[in-house]
C-alpha cells in the first residue's frame, strides 16, 4: 500500500505472502504514519508521531 499522505511505498507490519489477516497494519517511514487497512479496502489512519511543520 502506498501511503495516503506521502505516496512512499508503507511497510506492511502483520503480514506475508503466506498470511494474509482481514485487517492490515502499514506504517510509513517517511511521514511516520501508522494506517489500518480494512477488509472493504477503507484505511484509517491512526497516529503520526512527531509530525513537523
Amino acid at each position: 500500500m502506498n501511503c495516503p499522505i506521502c505516496g512512499a511505498l508503507m511497510v506492511w507490519l502483520n503480514g506475508s505472502i503466506s498470511h494474509d489477516p482481514p485487517l492490515k497494519y502499514y506504517q510509513c517511514r517517511i511521514c511516520k504514519v501508522d494506517v489500518t487497512k480494512f477488509p472493504d479496502e477503507t484505511y484509517e489512519i491512526l497516529e503520526i508521531k512527531g509530525q513537523q511543520k
